[in-house]
């Protein structure tokens, strides 16, 4: 076995599994959601995080322009019928699951921010979501 332990990617490994996630959630006709832990660096509407987290629908018909980036993940969506934009570090990404099937999904390690404060819980109201069982 090859010793690892000076290996350092240049790109994490993180980003990809999470787009790996929704490509094959939408090549399957399932719709891909994530598990958010919300920080001040995420930018979602804060009414709907409950327990400091929101689980976001990212398939094509809720995430509109959505870019998965390296870094960050953003987009446009509709909460009610509020339109917002949607902002994401990839290191608040703590899981992946199609909403159809959640075992088949995967958790992520949260990393905070170095200046990042937890999020201040909204009233926890849910717009067609599910938690990972």
């Amino acid at each position: 076995m090859n010793d690892t332990s000076d290996f350092h990617p240049a790109v994490p490994l993180k980003p990809y599994l999470i787009r790996a996630m929704v490509q094959w959630c939408e090549d399957n006709g399932l719709r891909p959601y994530l598990v958010i832990q919300v920080d001040d660096g995420v930018q979602v509407p804060r009414e709907y995080v409950r327990d400091g987290q929101i689980v976001l629908n990212v398939s094509a018909e809720a995430a509109h322009n959505a870019d998965f980036g390296n870094e960050e993940i953003t987009f446009a969506a509709r909460f009610g019928m509020q339109a917002s934009e949607i902002r994401i570090p990839v290191r608040a990404v703590i899981a992946a699951y199609p909403a159809e099937c959640p075992e088949a999904g995967f958790c992520l390690d949260y990393k905070p921010a170095a200046d990042a404060q937890p999020a201040q819980t909204g009233s926890g109201k849910r717009l067609n979501i599910q938690k990972i069982k």
